[in-house]
């Protein structure tokens, strides 16, 4: 009986290694996950990786779900009702759980595409764009009064805290995969990123039947461009130093990523203040990229490396 029951203890321990390892192979580096993914999101989208993993169903499939998922979140907040907006939101926590499954499933069965994280980062867009017009929508039927007496519409601080939400998310891109590249050696830098897809686009320009590749690319090319500014030539820095300098600042933008300001989205329509989010993405959100802007460009002048 002894045996026994340690025999099950120890299928059961190998069992769980033996998931925790095909999880760890799922993941992205650690340190490209927002804190918020990493800790809730990856391991409740596992689950759905195991069931889809053995089936024919592919990454992008999974992405094109994740719009349809999104698609039916913004059209359920658009009737305006305490109980769409907490159907609504949990559609919408459902959405970032499937945004996570796709790239998962790609990394297991190693077959993600240049093309297929396009598609993925265009699906977010999809889904942004659905949820916040249905709020909008769904505001409009409530008569929602804001709890604050400033003679501005909830449609204003909407298109506000849209604009605010994409400087966000373009920023924590931009120094994350700066970090991976700079930091880790972990991917090509958002400048060298911008050159390969540039050498795509000339490359597929004359092909025919490959119309959504060259929409996309191009579309990541104009969204490369915005993240780069002004930038003239490639950074260079001493990876050591560029870790060590920002290991602890990449994780501080990360609480106003986009899985930040999904959660805050999230509680704020189940609790039915939306004016929690418009605090957090127009006040508090806004505040922090500045401060850590000024941290970080500092920080960086500090390190880079000047060629003579």
């Amino acid at each position: 009986m002894i045996n026994k029951s340690k025999k099950v203890r120890d299928e059961f321990l190998e069992y769980n290694i033996k998931m925790f390892r095909e999880f760890k192979r799922s993941l992205k580096h650690i340190i490209f996950d927002e804190t918020l993914t990493l800790y809730i999101l990856r391991p409740i989208a596992f689950i759905f990786v195991k069931l889809l993993y053995r089936t024919n169903v592919t990454p992008n499939q999974v992405s094109l779900m994740t719009i349809i998922v999104g698609i039916i979140s913004g059209y359920l907040f658009s009737w305006g009702t305490v109980t769409c907006f907490v159907i609504a939101g949990s559609l919408y926590f459902f959405c970032m759980v499937l945004d996570c499954v796709d790239g998962m499933i790609a990394r297991l069965k190693n077959s993600g595409t240049a093309v297929g994280r396009i598609i993925d980062g265009f699906a977010d867009y999809i889904v942004g764009v659905s949820v916040y017009v249905g709020l909008g929508i769904g505001l409009s039927n409530a008569d929602y009064q804001l709890s604050f007496s400033l003679s501005i519409s909830h449609w204003t601080l909407l298109v506000i805290a849209a604009v605010s939400q994409i400087f966000h998310a373009m920023l924590v891109d931009y120094y994350r995969a700066e970090f991976m590249a700079h930091g880790l050696g972990k991917s090509t830098s958002t400048w060298e990123a911008k050159k390969k897809f540039s050498g795509e686009l000339k490359k597929i320009k004359h092909q025919r039947g490959k119309l959504l590749d060259k929409i996309l690319i191009a579309v990541y090319l104009g969204y490369s461009h915005l993240q780069l500014f002004q930038l003239n030539e490639k950074e260079e820095y001493d990876p050591k130093e560029y870790y060590h300098a920002n290991k602890m600042l990449i994780l501080l933008w990360f609480w106003i990523g986009p899985t930040a300001h999904a959660f805050v989205f999230i509680i704020s329509v189940i609790l039915f203040r939306p004016i929690i989010f418009f605090i957090y993405t127009i006040g508090v959100a806004n505040i922090w990229m500045i401060v850590l802007w000024i941290i970080q460009v500092k920080t960086n002048k500090k390190i880079l490396i000047i060629k003579e």
